[in-house]
């Protein structure tokens, strides 16, 4: 289902004063009191359902979106428009700046892993802002550096880490708070970018070690301690 499909809904007056959890987490809440005023005032709150895309690589920018509950996958076409899943982003995230800043198509392609609840800052309100009040740049350059440093964190993990510390970041990075992942094991892998058969050892050996414990689509978080033992493994 393509972006359009959404459900958006007009900002109701409280909406409007509030950000929800975008106001306390991530990008947008470290901006000055008044960019976040013109953020709730401006954006469209749109909901996605679980495997539902918010655009597509090759899309043209429509503005960015910040995730104020759920989780989304974002993948990159590499082989044959093949997805790899870069990503699994987390509540206070946000992205569609790169686009957006440069005026060229989308790279990547965003779908929701779960419902999601989204702020979309459009187009059109960016542009104003920024030709009406050119220092808010700064602001925008910001989140292009946070998400660059995701990029290149990422990067330096697959490099530098064992699979097994890999795993235990990951599982630790998508907990929520009931230390429930909801997540298969096949798209843990493709998060990873391994094989399921290199995957399997580790979560058996986690699991036997009682930090973690297996389940029908989900992965429970037993021990945090554990796997932060192992997060740092070279």
């Amino acid at each position: 289902m393509r972006s359009g499909d959404c459900t958006i809904h007009s900002n109701s007056p409280k909406e409007q004063l509030s950000l929800g959890a975008l106001g306390s987490y991530g990008w947008l809440s470290g901006e000055p009191t008044e960019f976040q005023t013109w953020a709730a005032r401006s954006g469209k709150w749109r909901v996605y359902q679980p495997g539902q895309f918010v655009y597509f690589s090759g899309d043209a920018a429509d503005g960015i979106y910040g995730l104020a509950s759920g989780g989304l996958e974002v993948t990159f076409p590499l082989i044959a428009g093949e997805p790899v899943v870069l990503h699994r982003a987390q509540v206070g995230f946000w992205i569609g700046d790169n686009a957006e800043l440069s005026a060229t198509p989308r790279t990547i392609s965003l779908m929701a892993a779960t419902e999601c609840r989204m702020l979309h800052l459009p187009h059109e309100a960016i542009r104003k802002l920024l030709d009406d009040q050119p220092k808010y740049w700064q602001s925008f350059y910001r989140l292009a550096t946070i998400n660059t440093n995701i990029a290149v964190g990422l990067l330096a993990e697959v490099l530098s880490l064992t699979l097994r510390a890999r795993v235990c970041r990951r599982l630790l990075q998508l907990t929520d708070p009931s230390r429930d992942v909801t997540v298969t094991q096949e798209d843990l892998s493709k998060m990873l970018g391994v094989y399921r058969s290199s995957l399997r050892p580790i979560l058996k050996y986690l699991a036997g070690t009682n930090a973690i414990r297996l389940g029908y689509r989900k992965i429970s978080v037993v021990d945090r301690e554990a796997l932060m033992r192992f997060k740092d493994e070279q």
